[in-house]
C-alpha cells in the first residue's frame, strides 16, 4: 500500500503550484512609475538614511498591497484557497521591509517626515475602500493612489532636513506630473483596445499641468526645470493622441520614462538654487557607468550576432544607455566644458533602438556601432 504524504507536506506542494511571481508582483505596470518616482526623488533631494527608509517604505507598501487584497478577496468569500497562505506570507513580509524603513526614517529623519503622509491619509483610505469594492482601476482611484505615493517625496525632503519648501516643491512637480499622465495615459489605453474615448479631458490635462507649472515656477515655488519637463509631456502627449494608438506596453514604459525625466529635472532645479542634491555626484557616476557600459556594448555585440531573436536582456540593457546618455547631458547641464563626449552617446544610443527593430543581424551591428561611440565618448 503506498504511502500518502502527511497534510503538511501536500499544503506545501499545494503552494508551491503557485507562481510565486502571480502573488508577489502586482500586474499593473503604471504603479511602478508612481511609486518609484517620489521615493526616487526623496533620494535625490536629499541623499541619507532616513531617506532610504522613505525608499523602503514606499516600495515594500506598494508591493504588499498585491498579495494581501489577493488574501482579503479569498478570505471575504470564505475560502482558504492554495494561493491565500502564499500570499498572507509575502504580504506580512513586504509590511515588515516596510515597516523596517519606517523605522529607519523615525530613527534618522531630521524634520517631520509623517506630516505629509498623514495628510495624505484620507487618499489612502479612499483607494483601500476602492480596492475592496473592486473600483481600484477606475480614473479617481488611481488619482488618489498616485497621489499619496506623491506624497513620500515631500516626506522624504523633510526626512532629509530640507525646508517646508523644498518638500512642497517636489509634491507639486509629481501631483501635477501624475494628473496630466493619467488623463493621457488611460486614453491612450483605450484606444490601443479599440474603443473611442473623448481626447479633449487628456488635452485639457497636458496643457493645464504645463500652465501650472508656469505660474508657480514664476512663483518660486517650483523650479523652471520642472515647468519645462511638463512641456515636452505636453507637446508629446499632444501629438501622440493625434497618432494613431500603440501598444499598452508601449504606453506604459515610454511613461515611466518621462516620470524618471522629470525627477531629475525637478532634482536638477534644486541643484541650480544652491541645494547639495545627489545629482552633485553625476559626473562620476556618469565617468564610471561609461567605461563599464563600452565592454558590454561590444559583448552585447558578439552574443547577438549569434542570436536571430533579440532577448528581453539585451532590451533592458539599452536602458543602461538610456540612461548614460541622460547622465552625459545632466553633466553638461551641470556646468561641465562642452565637448561632443554627450551627443556621441546620444547618438550611439538612437542607433541602437532604430536597429534593434530590425532583422538579424542589424541589432548587433547597432550595440557594436553603440560601443565604438562609447569608446570615443569614454
Amino acid at each position: 500500500m503506498p504511502l500518502r504524504p502527511s497534510p503538511t507536506l501536500e499544503a506545501r506542494m499545494r503552494v508551491q503550484s503557485v507562481p510565486l511571481k502571480s502573488v508577489a508582483l502586482p500586474a499593473e505596470h503604471g504603479g511602478w512609475g508612481f511609486t518609484l518616482e517620489p521615493v526616487l526623488l526623496g533620494l535625490l533631494l536629499a541623499p541619507g538614511p532616513a531617506t532610504l527608509g522613505i525608499f523602503l517604505l514606499g516600495l515594500f507598501g506598494f508591493l504588499a498591497r498585491h498579495p494581501l487584497k489577493l488574501a482579503y478577496q479569498d478570505l471575504r468569500k470564505g475560502k482558504r484557497y492554495p494561493r491565500t497562505d502564499l500570499a498572507l506570507r509575502v504580504g506580512a513580509f513586504y509590511l515588515f521591509l516596510a515597516l523596517s524603513g519606517l523605522l529607519l526614517a523615525a530613527l534618522t529623519a531630521q524634520g517631520p517626515f509623517l506630516l505629509p503622509l498623514l495628510l495624505a491619509l484620507p487618499l489612502a483610505a479612499y483607494v483601500a475602500y476602492a480596492d475592496a469594492k473592486n473600483r481600484s482601476r477606475e480614473l479617481f482611484p488611481e488619482l488618489a493612489a498616485a497621489l499619496f505615493m506623491a506624497a513620500l517625496a515631500p516626506a522624504g525632503a523633510l526626512a532629509g532636513g530640507l525646508e517646508a519648501g523644498v518638500a512642497l516643491g517636489s509634491f507639486l512637480a509629481l501631483a501635477l506630473r501624475d494628473v496630466a499622465a493619467l488623463y493621457y495615459a488611460r486614453t491612450q489605453v483605450l484606444r490601443a483596445r479599440g474603443a473611442s474615448p473623448k481626447r479633449y479631458p487628456a488635452f485639457l490635462a497636458l496643457s493645464l499641468s504645463a500652465a501650472l507649472a508656469f505660474l508657480l515656477a514664476q512663483g518660486g515655488l517650483l523650479p523652471y526645470p520642472v515647468f519645462f519637463g511638463l512641456l515636452a509631456l505636453a507637446l508629446y502627449g499632444s501629438y501622440a493622441l493625434l497618432r494613431p494608438p500603440v501598444p499598452a506596453r508601449v504606453i506604459g514604459w515610454t511613461q515611466m520614462g518621462i516620470g524618471l525625466l522629470l525627477v531629475l529635472l525637478t532634482a536638477f532645479g534644486y541643484t541650480q538654487r544652491g541645494l547639495p542634491t545627489a545629482l552633485l555626484g553625476v559626473p562620476s557616476l556618469h565617468r564610471l557607468l561609461g567605461w563599464a557600459l563600452v565592454g558590454l556594448a561590444f559583448a552585447l555585440s558578439l552574443w547577438l550576432l549569434f542570436r536571430k531573436e533579440v532577448p528581453r536582456a539585451a532590451r533592458f540593457a539599452l536602458g543602461l544607455y538610456d540612461l548614460n546618455a541622460l547622465l552625459g547631458l545632466l553633466y553638461l547641464a551641470l556646468g561641465a566644458p562642452l565637448s561632443p563626449h554627450p551627443f556621441l552617446a546620444l547618438l550611439g544610443v538612437a542607433l541602437a533602438h532604430a536597429l534593434l527593430r530590425r532583422p538579424h543581424p542589424w541589432p548587433g551591428v547597432g550595440f557594436f556601432l553603440l560601443g565604438l561611440l562609447l569608446l570615443g565618448h569614454g
